[in-house]
């Protein structure tokens, strides 16, 4: 029976980023091509000429290549050919040269594997621009991700976890493939608690987004089954996401669309 509270898989899984990349530059999947053009087109705006833009925890770095942005720097902690700059998110030093010149941090799907997700937003703050953003993708705990992560048994989640405790990791940093999927909710879903805890952000955009298109996408760097379907079929699809996530957010919604900016 699933506990609904709390959930971490007996193996933790290791994806092979490599193949996920190449997979994505051969374009076979109009499924998987449709997700991440609207997982990251949305950043376009936001982007625009900005020059200082950092990427963490860049996993396969397919941000560059569908945004074809050149300014975007990324960074990970894991070193491989497409990774610029080797940063791990649970200690986040930058060079000096990036006090306060930062234009925008990206963190798509990475922040859940934060052991310190308070801790980082709190530092981010001092390389940003007055006025930059952090735009952020990540996982929204709801009932059908916590039903998936459980029969896939490679990602976890607890709802009793205090991202607002900067000083206490909320699992162990030492694997950077360790996750809880709920940081996204638990630091987002009350605005108000939010800013209390940091004052130095606004909150630009709270979204809640993707269902069947998540599903149906093949994997983003895992492999999974999938039906086919052309970009007429997905759009289709992609309404009828938005339709549930908007009557039953806290059952369908499996990711979370968020723009801070910095305001002190």
């Amino acid at each position: 029976m699933i506990n609904l509270n709390y959930f971490r898989p007996k193996n933790q899984k290791r994806f092979d980023l490599a193949k996920s990349r190449e997979k994505f530059k051969k374009r076979k999947s109009k499924n998987l091509k449709f997700l991440l053009e609207k997982r990251y087109s949305w950043m376009k705006k936001y982007l625009g000429n900005k020059k200082n833009i950092i990427e963490l925890g860049s996993g396969n770095g397919l941000s560059k290549l569908v945004l074809n942005n050149k300014n975007i720097l990324l960074t990970d902690i894991d070193i491989h050919d497409w990774i610029d700059h080797k940063i791990d998110m649970n200690k986040m030093k930058l060079e000096k040269k990036y006090l306060g010149q930062v234009d925008v941090f990206i963190i798509n799907h990475s922040l859940h594997h934060c052991a310190y997700p308070g801790k980082l937003l709190k530092n981010l703050n001092k390389y940003l621009k007055k006025g930059g953003y952090i735009l952020i993708n990540d996982p929204e705990i709801s009932f059908f991700f916590k039903f998936f992560l459980y029969i896939l048994n490679h990602e976890g989640w607890s709802m009793k976890t205090n991202v607002f405790n900067f000083k206490k990791p909320i699992f162990n940093p030492k694997n950077p493939w360790v996750s809880d999927n709920a940081v996204a909710f638990h630091l987002f879903s009350n605005e108000e608690k939010f800013s209390k805890f940091f004052p130095e952000y606004e909150i630009e955009l709270n979204k809640l987004n993707e269902f069947s298109i998540f599903l149906n996408s093949g994997g983003v760097v895992s492999e999974s089954p999938f039906i086919p379907l052309n970009n007429f079929f997905l759009k289709i699809l992609d309404f009828v996401d938005d339709l549930l996530i908007f009557l039953f957010p806290s059952v369908f919604a499996l990711n979370r669309r968020i723009v801070l900016k910095k305001v002190i």
